[in-house]
């Protein structure tokens, strides 16, 4: 390495560190948006992006999920979610969990919530949910994993230990829903937090994510449905981003689908309603963007639960 090329990475260490976590191909504006992390069947657990969908499935639901993006690239993202919601008894409230791990290369980040959201009916078969949450981000680089050779050939002291940040904050959402179409609005960072001891260069730190979402099922028949869905993305200071997404359901039982991420990946997902309780699904990603040709696409895992806490209870169908 020579002594220039020495000199930038240890003026912008931590700089280098995230675009190294990005596996060097990406710039430093798509990594930051990893901070709220990408999820391929969003219209499945709501949740995971705005805290107003919280209990709007009318039971208690635990969901986990596992995502592996570009896969066979070194270093690339890998995502696992465990949420939890319910509404609470005899009341329009509802409360619920959510924890994400996020990994790119040595960067892991630990994410905790609680969400509420409270529930207006606004018509015999539709409500208006307005949710909030609170919770904290862990974040740590382990930055001796980089392992910088100094042009004295021996390891960059720099780069000896580990960089890591407690992130509290809180967001916010709406989302109205009926039997049949949802519409959601969230802000799930409402601050913008600075890392400590950051240069102006580097300007790492959380930014604001707005989300857009809606859906709607058209029935094509007894044993058809079809429900196209939206999903649009604005970071400050970054890209606008939509995502386009198409699921046909089949006897109530299978879902089949396809995504496509704005210059980013087309999707093909499928769901099975194992019961009317447990439901498993998974997508795979083909991305389509510069970095196609040296990845082997995007996997993501979901299974989801709805708990009877009534033995009384008849489930009915849940579209959302």
């Amino acid at each position: 390495m020579n002594s220039s090329l020495y000199a930038i990475l240890k003026q912008h260490r931590f700089h280098w560190i995230l675009v190294f976590s990005m596996c060097m191909v990406l710039v430093s504006r798509q990594g930051y948006s990893q901070q709220n992390p990408l999820f391929s069947q969003y219209m499945f657990n709501g949740l995971v992006i705005n805290p107003a969908y919280t209990g709007s499935q009318e039971s208690m639901i635990i969901s986990a999920s596992h995502r592996s993006q570009w896969s066979g690239l070194e270093g690339s993202p890998q995502t696992q979610t465990l949420t939890m919601h319910s509404p609470l008894k005899f009341t329009r409230s509802a409360a619920g969990v959510v924890f994400v791990h996020d990994q790119i290369a040595v960067t892991n980040q630990y994410t905790v919530y609680g969400t509420y959201a409270y529930r207006i009916p606004v018509s015999e078969n539709a409500k208006l949910a307005l949710g909030a949450q609170v919770g904290v981000t862990y974040y740590k680089s382990n930055l001796a994993d980089v392992n910088v050779i100094t042009p004295n050939g021996v390891p960059d002291p720099a780069f000896a230990g580990a960089e890591s940040r407690y992130l509290p904050n809180l967001g916010i959402g709406a989302y109205y829903y009926s039997k049949s179409s949802y519409i959601g609005l969230s802000l799930p960072t409402l601050i913008n937090n600075q890392w400590e001891n950051q240069d102006a260069i580097t300007q790492a730190r959380q930014k604001r994510h707005y989300f857009l979402s809606a859906g709607h099922v058209f029935d094509l028949g007894q044993n058809l449905k079809l429900k196209p869905n939206v999903l649009l993305k604005w970071e400050e200071g970054g890209p606008f981003q939509y995502d386009l997404n198409a699921n046909l359901l089949i006897h109530e039982v299978v879902w089949v689908g396809v995504s496509y991420r704005m210059d980013d990946s087309v999707d093909g997902l499928i769901q099975w309603n194992i019961t009317k309780q447990l439901s498993f699904g998974y997508s795979y990603g083909y991305a389509i963007s510069n970095i196609a040709s040296i990845q082997r696409g995007t996997h993501e895992l979901v299974l989801n639960y709805r708990i009877k806490r009534d033995k009384h209870i008849v489930f009915s169908p849940r579209y959302f």
